[in-house]
């Protein structure tokens, strides 16, 4: 499971454009957390 700011940090990258590849890689994400981390940010 990430840390809160290696969510945060994801959720801003995602809003910035930044591959899914790059991001798996700049973070300790997962690929489920980035999956819920884009569901969560199409909704809002």
């Amino acid at each position: 499971m990430a840390k809160t700011n290696d969510i945060d940090y994801a959720k801003e990258l995602i809003k910035a454009g930044l591959k899914r590849e790059l991001i798996l890689k700049m973070t300790s994400i997962s690929e489920y957390e980035y999956n819920l981390i884009q569901r969560e940010l199409a909704t809002a």
